[in-house]
């Protein structure tokens, strides 16, 4: 064989962008300090810290908004980076730490200082932290442009064109990103949005935050409601979309319906300002990853004050009225979610959506999201395909240690090709302890196995069930 054949060549080019990228987390995705003391607020290293803070009387009433603060006197509190660890609080699936997202980024471009964390004050409106993303923006771009792997790369390029902003942003980040629409200017120099798990239309997940200290959910749950009744973030995630089931209708939310489920009137009105203006942003290269096949509150019911909140949602004609039986009740449909954001809440004007068997805390770290993400960076492949094996995965949020729980499993698999792993959440890696209970059919249920878990060690731990593919994951804490 002729070892001249191929020296000529010219090396091959990895697929990469010379363009930057920012990284936009969801809410409670980014660590809070407070600022006199340096004290962290949100984002402990140790997992356990969670469980004992919402237990306490005053559970996490530092982060509550203060009159000041709404006032507009800020700079009491102070974000830090994106999270590294997992983190939790209650009546949700947890938190999983950007730190995958971001080295998985860093494959697709020519540089790792190409891509940088965009860290805010989530507690906060919307609005204001658009207008950080915005400086943000121009202050990234501004110094990739000049570093000299970004000059030599433009000058390989094909076009030779100016690098240029791509936005990858999860869960709430993509809404503020999306209010970057009501920046004059904001987007011009940003090629590229990627929202995963978005709710464009608000989250059912919401109102039952805000409604929890009415219920008998304990502690926790009430400490986490008069939290959320102070924090514009919260609000904003309301539900926009005709959600709220009268018994002959289904309306929209109202702020009057806000006030009377303990949220704070003025915060949903300006919410619902929002949500409406946000409608009619266009943003560039707009991708939508949607998370699918779990359980999700779709719309709800209020009955003396209590929020009901119901895994079911409905239907329209053309003509946007709503489907009834042949007697005029209302058909309901199970459109299913990511276990927060109702699937169709995260669709934006007349965008694709893709869409992946996955827990919303869990997207934006899911192998195939990872790749599809690279691809947008790239342009080279628009990422493996999302769509996988549909599976569907419940558990309980919070368990006692010692006591037993459920993980169900939904899916039309054969039980023998499903498999179970429950991992020390809080872990390193190379330390991490791995149980594989096994899953097995539920009797008189079609497409439904489970399995029983018992865990002695108080932590965080994930619960992750696949069949082959990205295996769907969810946070238990075992306090």
């Amino acid at each position: 064989m002729d070892s001249t054949i191929g020296r000529d060549r010219p090396p091959v080019r990895p697929g990469v962008t010379h363009d930057a990228v920012l990284v936009v987390p969801g809410i409670m995705g980014t660590e809070l300090y407070e600022a006199a003391t340096g004290r962290m607020l949100w984002g402990m290293h140790k997992v356990a810290e969670y469980a004992a803070r919402w237990d306490l009387g005053n559970g996490m009433d530092a982060l509550a908004l203060t009159d000041d603060e709404r006032a507009g006197r800020l700079g009491r509190v102070v974000p830090g980076r994106l999270l590294r660890t997992p983190a939790w609080m209650p009546l949700t699936d947890g938190f999983e730490p950007y730190t995958p997202l971001v080295k998985g980024l860093r494959k697709a471009v020519v540089h790792p200082a190409a891509v940088d964390e965009f860290g805010y004050d989530w507690r906060l409106p919307v609005e204001y932290n658009a207008r950080l993303l915005a400086d943000r923006i121009d202050q990234h771009l501004t110094a990739w442009r000049a570093h000299p792997d970004c000059r030599a790369a433009r000058a390989a390029a094909p076009d030779q064109r100016p690098a240029r902003m791509v936005l990858v942003a999860h869960s709430m980040g993509g809404l503020v990103t999306a209010a970057l629409g009501l920046i004059p200017g904001a987007l011009d120099d940003v090629r590229a949005v990627l929202t995963v798990g978005t709710p464009f239309h608000g989250a059912v997940k919401a109102t039952e935050i805000l409604n929890s200290g009415r219920g008998m959910l304990g502690l926790p749950a009430k400490n986490l409601s008069r939290l959320a009744r102070t924090l514009p973030g919260v609000h904003d995630l309301l539900p926009s979309y005709r959600c709220l089931d009268t018994g002959d209708d289904v309306v929209a939310l109202t702020p009057g319906d806000v006030e009377a489920i303990g949220g704070d009137r003025e915060l949903g009105e300006q919410a619902f300002r929002l949500h409406a203006r946000l409608d009619e942003v266009e943003l560039p290269g707009h991708r939508i990853v949607e998370g699918t096949a779990q359980h999700t509150t779709q719309s709800l019911r209020i009955r003396d004050g209590v929020v009901e909140a119901r895994h079911v949602g409905y239907d329209r004609h053309d003509d946007g009225e709503l489907l009834r039986d042949e007697i005029g009740r209302l058909v309901e449909y199970d459109h299913g979610g990511d276990g927060t954001v109702f699937r169709y809440s995260t669709t934006h004007r007349d965008v694709e959506t893709y869409p992946v068997a996955q827990q919303h805390a869990a997207l934006a770290v899911t192998g195939s999201v990872l790749d599809f993400a690279r691809g947008v960076l790239t342009g080279h492949r628009r990422g493996a395909h999302l769509g996988g094996t549909d599976i569907g995965l419940d558990t309980p949020d919070r368990v006692p240690a010692g006591t037993p729980f459920e993980v169900v499993a939904r899916t039309e698999q054969a039980p023998d090709r499903v498999s179970c792993l429950v991992e020390d959440a809080g872990a390193q890696m190379l330390q991490n302890p791995v149980r594989k209970p096994l899953l097995t059919p539920v009797p008189g249920e079609d497409a439904m196995l489970s399995a029983r878990v018992l865990l002695d060690d108080p932590g965080l731990y994930r619960v992750k069930v696949g069949a082959g593919g990205d295996p769907v994951t969810r946070l238990v804490m075992v306090g």
